[in-house]
C-alpha cells in the first residue's frame, strides 16, 4: 500500500525514480557489504526502509569502513557494520 499511495501522491515518474535509487543502493550493499549470507536482509531493507534513512545508512557504513580501515576482503566485518546500522533504524 505505501508504494501505491506514493505513486498516487507523487506520480509514477517519481515512484520509478525512487525505485531506481533503491536498486542502486541494493547493488552497492551487495557489492561492498555482502558476506554471502546477507543478501536477503539487504533486499528486505532496500524494500521496506525509508529511502533517505537507507541512503544515510549506506553512507554511514562506508564512512565507518574507511575510518576503521577495514580491508576490502574482510566481508564479515563490513557486513556486520552495515547490518548493525540498518538494524538500528528498522521499524519495530
Amino acid at each position: 500500500m505505501p508504494n501505491l499511495n506514493f505513486a498516487k501522491e507523487h506520480g509514477t515518474e517519481a515512484f520509478i525514480g525512487q525505485q531506481q535509487k533503491r536498486i542502486k543502493l541494493l547493488e552497492a550493499m551487495i557489492a561492498d557489504f555482502d558476506d554471502g549470507r546477507s543478501r536477503s536482509f539487504y533486499c528486505k531493507s532496500a524494500t521496506l526502509l525509508d529511502l533517505a534513512a537507507l541512503e544515510n545508512s549506506v553512507d554511514k557504513a562506508i564512512q565507518k569502513v574507511k575510518t576503521d580501515n577495514i580491508k576490502p576482503n574482510d566481508t564479515k566485518t563490513r557486513a556486520r557494520i552495515l547490518k548493525g546500522i540498518l538494524s538500528g533504524i528498522a521499524p519495530a
